[in-house]
């Protein structure tokens, strides 16, 4: 490790620009190195010379922080206030211009991989808390003016916005961030985006703009402009481009999954029988369940470019025009590949994958999805196009085993693959060490989905069977695991959603099921997993939370209420099963059908239960990984 009395070397073959570095850094100053050239001049030759990037990498990679903060402190200093002033000089020749973003690209990448607190940024880059202001304010005028200005060379305006989107990454959620809520910088961003020469760069304006939507958002959500503009902004031209843009890399991240391994379906005898046998074994169909492939293979998945994703769930959140705009398209017969339908496709890898090997990066990527999954199940506009038959073909992860039943090519309305990304997060994501949270958030997509299905009378034709199974499958693994479990914080909140769940279905089941052998087959699922939701009550007394804090105190019934009223129905089709002494699965299924047929469902109201709250605060803590993948899509 670098000691304070380190010396960087300046001999050797380095290059003319690491040799001068070098000596900058070694405590020479310009009039040293260069006596008959002006200050100006020195960096101005300085800069002008090819970035080599493989020194200052290996230079910095040894330097402790507390030297960057004391000894390096005014060279740094000096490269930096010159470096910028000279960024605003546009009679610079291009290829100039060019070299010195690339070097200070390159300084801001490897300073601020120090861990550097946010006064200790204020000393390495402006020379302390009181020239920040100037120092920092100048950055952002900078990285305005050189967006908006369209006399500018492309690619230096390219060049300016990746800069910002190393510093802004590699701030995180430090103070001198809070200079790019000075002064507003959304317009500039909007410009370049629909600018002919930048509009290829989109992909890096819309991340840099969801970095600053995301700084500080608990604290400054009201304040906090952008994510004002995210709201209102009214541009079709600039949402026609994002939609263009996000599609592209998450098409990308697609496709990666599936060069890992080929998942096209292909049906056969085999892979029939072996979804029949998973359907029959609800509490089978789990993570335990050996993958098609080493899961060490998708370990670092999904790719830096998935990040994408971000902005588009901040757009679809809070901007019902982006949303109108989004799916105009979708029914679009020219249309080949539409954004929301490779969010579904990409949601059902990540989603497959996502705890397989407990990366914490995979994790934080699944719960985007889920949460932009839930995005789309409370926009009745989206559930309402979804629930129409559509022409594209949505491929969806089949990786992992069991499969999900092979679709069909056309026609399959989009409302199906939602609710089949959350089969497959239900099914490959059971583990001792839950992601409880992510559960309650995935039973929040399906109760709204269900309630929007009973809401508009939609009797949606689906494989409802493998979505009880994943449903009862969970209550199952916590009735059977619970006291194994790592931590069991929020699993009340879970179970009584699951319950609440699977109370709406029952209530309504014969609104949304398609037809009566579909009720038949639910009441026989609850009536077969009878001993795992009895099961639930004394979890639900082990980890009862005081009701003051029970988001659900609006419900009409109590979590118990509600848990009984299942119970009751499993018992009474119970005994008329024994009453008849039904010994197969096939005659037992008869006789419920039977009595189902002659007297309806058994102890069903008419209650329709409000829809579940949901916990945006879970997404708070993606911003770590936007800033890292951020950086490592960086040059």
């Amino acid at each position: 490790m670098a000691g304070h009395g380190q010396r960087f070397s300046t001999g050797g073959t380095q290059t003319r620009f690491a040799s001068t570095i070098s000596r900058l850094l070694n405590g020479a100053t310009p009039k040293e190195l260069a006596p008959n050239q002006s200050e100006t001049d020195f960096y101005k030759a300085l800069f002008s010379l090819d970035a080599d990037k493989v020194f200052l990498q290996t230079t910095f990679k040894g330097i402790q922080k507390e030297i960057l903060v004391g000894k390096l402190k005014k060279p740094l200093n000096g490269l930096f206030a010159n470096g910028l002033a000279l960024a605003r000089d546009t009679t610079l020749p291009e290829l100039t211009v060019s070299h010195l973003l690339d070097t200070l690209c390159l300084l801001f990448k490897y300073v601020l991989e120090k861990n550097l607190s946010g006064w200790e940024v204020m000393e390495v880059f402006a020379g302390g808390v009181s020239h920040s202001d100037a120092f920092f304010m100048g950055f952002v005028d900078l990285f305005a003016d050189s967006l908006n200005d369209d006399s500018r060379p492309s690619a230096v305006r390219h060049q300016t916005l990746q800069l910002g989107l190393v510093f802004m990454c590699g701030i995180s959620q430090l103070s001198p961030g809070a200079y790019f809520l000075r002064r507003d910088v959304f317009h500039a961003l909007a410009t370049f985006i629909k600018s002919h020469d930048t509009q290829q760069f989109t992909f890096e304006a819309l991340l840099f703009l969801a970095i600053l939507c995301d700084f500080h958002k608990v604290d400054a959500a009201r304040s906090n402009l952008y994510l004002v503009h995210v709201k209102d902004s009214d541009d079709q031209e600039l949402m026609k481009n994002i939609c263009w843009a996000a599609n592209f890399a998450l098409q990308t991240s697609v496709k990666t999954y599936q060069d890992i391994s080929d998942d096209e379906p292909t049906q056969s005898f085999g892979s029939s029988f072996g979804q029949f046998l998973s359907s029959m074994r609800p509490d089978k169909a789990l993570s335990s369940v050996p993958a098609k492939q080493p899961k060490e293979m998708f370990k670092n998945q999904p790719i830096e470019a998935t990040v994408i994703l971000l902005p588009i769930y901040e757009f679809i959140y809070s901007n019902s025009l982006f949303v109108s705009e989004t799916l105009k398209s979708l029914s679009d017969p020219d249309t080949q590949s539409h954004l929301l339908l490779t969010i579904l496709s990409l949601s059902s890898y990540v989603l497959t994958h996502a705890s397989s090997t407990s990366q914490p990066r995979s994790l934080a990527y699944a719960n985007l999805a889920l949460h932009t999954l839930l995005t789309f199940a409370e926009n009745d506009a989206v559930l309402t196009v979804f629930c129409r038959p559509c022409k594209q073909y949505i491929r969806l992860c089949r990786q992992r085993e069991p499969d999900l039943p092979t679709p069909v090519r056309t026609g399959r309305a989009p409302i199906c693959a939602l609710l089949d990304c959350c089969i497959l997060w239900l099914r490959h994501n059971l583990h001792l060490k839950l992601e409880v949270q992510m559960y309650t958030t995935c039973i929040y997509v399906l109760h709204r989905t269900i309630y929007y299905l009973i809401k508009v009378h939609e009797r949606l034709v689906y494989h409802w069977r493998e979505l009880w199974a994943g449903l009862l499958g969970l209550l199952h693994f916590l009735a059977t695991k619970l006291n194994t479990l790592v931590g069991t914080g929020g699993i009340e909140s879970l179970v009584v959603e699951t319950i609440n769940l699977l109370n709406l279905c029952l209530s309504k089941a014969d609104v949304f099921l398609p037809a009566p052998k579909d009720v038949h087959e639910f009441a026989y699922e609850l009536v077969r997993s009878s001993s795992d939701i009895q099961s639930q009550a004394p979890i639900l007394k082990q980890l009862e939370m005081p009701r003051a804090s029970n988001k659900r105190n609006s419900l009409k019934n109590q979590p118990a209420d509600v848990l009984m009223k299942l119970v009751s129905f499993t018992q009474f089709y119970q005994m008329k099963i024994t009453e008849a002494k039904a010994k197969t699965a096939g005659s037992a299924l008869r006789v419920i059908a039977a009595e189902i047929e002659a007297n309806g469902l058994h102890g069903i109201g008419e209650s329709m239960e409000p829809e579940p709250l949901a916990n945006r605060e879970s997404m708070l803590g993606f911003s770590r990984y936007a800033c890292m993948d951020g950086l490592a899509l960086m040059p």
